[in-house]
């Protein structure tokens, strides 16, 4: 047991706090808390929990968190610098999936670009092919009406023909009469906006927003919990612990994605432009969890 340990559990016992008891203060799993005691920081998710953690314990038992973080430094700084590959392989993850869906963000445009080529090529194709077909059929018809022109009416037919013309022009005052009518044209309804579960890998969880390429994202506290937002340009939003009853507003427009890192996913409530975010993973099966929303990912 390092010397960070035995002070944290000293001044626990002295409270009289089971690792139960301080579980339910510091909403801090067991398993971490008798971590911190042993000097086995190997099984934590991250160097910034382990500093989290350790914080959260000292001002729990009436400690100073200042100076339990400068004793953990002294004492552990190479692992904790270097990382435990098992403990690591969840944020590698994460970044392999980002670039991974940087790349195919890249590459979207340069493909839709070549459809727009091939559509462009085929709609030329068929005008032309439909051009040539109805040549001889337009000369037949002009053939035919000049025919008709040079025809004469003698005087004893011309009692008969003005019924007809007046005929014909009954039907053109009608033509005109249903050509002045304006036409109805049906706008395009807008895209709706929707969130979905694109996959789940280890902590990281993927979802899809579609048909806006904005979004208000609200998050409540129900339990205490810290929570830190940034997007694709390394922008950060907010990095706190949330407790219950606060809440924090995230907008965000024309980015590619937001990454959300969750230390306590019971204790967190997420809403996007209004409609809740259904946790894919529930906080039972993982306490700690990275949710990704990615910005005008087709379905």
């Amino acid at each position: 047991m390092s010397e960070l340990g035995a002070r944290l559990k000293q001044a626990r016992m002295e409270k009289g706090y089971s690792l139960e008891d301080l579980q339910e203060i510091t909403k801090i799993q067991k398993r971490y808390l008798a971590a911190i005691e042993e000097g086995k920081f190997g099984i934590m998710p991250g160097t910034f929990y382990v500093r989290a953690f350790i914080k959260q314990y000292a001002e729990a038992v009436g400690l100073d968190a200042d100076e339990m973080l400068a004793m953990y430094k002294a004492e552990a700084p190479e692992p904790l610098i270097t990382g435990d590959t098992t403990g690591m392989s969840a944020p590698v993850m994460k970044r392999t999936s980002m670039r991974r869906a940087g790349k195919a963000a890249e590459m979207m445009p340069k493909v839709i670009l070549a459809l727009f080529i091939v559509l462009a090529i085929g709609i030329v194709w068929f005008l032309k092919a439909n051009q040539a077909s109805d040549t001889e059929p337009a000369e037949e018809i002009n053939e035919t009406e000049s025919t008709v022109q040079v025809e004469q009416i003698g005087p004893e037919d011309s009692e008969g023909a003005a019924p007809a013309e007046d005929g014909e022009d009954a039907g053109e005052e009608n033509s005109d009469e249903k050509s002045e009518e304006p036409e109805e044209t049906e706008e395009p309804a807008e895209p709706e906006a929707a969130l979905a579960v694109d996959r789940s890998e280890g902590e990281n969880t993927f979802y899809n927003l579609t048909g806006t390429d904005k979004a208000s994202i609200t998050l409540s506290g129900k339990g205490r919990s810290w929570v830190s937002v940034t997007d694709n340009t390394g922008k950060q939003y907010i990095s706190k612990s949330l407790e219950d009853g606060q809440t924090e507003t995230i907008e965000a427009e024309g980015i590619q994605w937001l990454r959300f890192r969750i230390g306590y996913v019971p204790g967190v409530e997420i809403s996007v432009n209004g409609n809740p975010l259904k946790y894919a993973v529930s906080g039972s099966e993982r306490v700690t969890q990275n949710i990704i929303i990615q910005f005008g990912t087709a379905q």
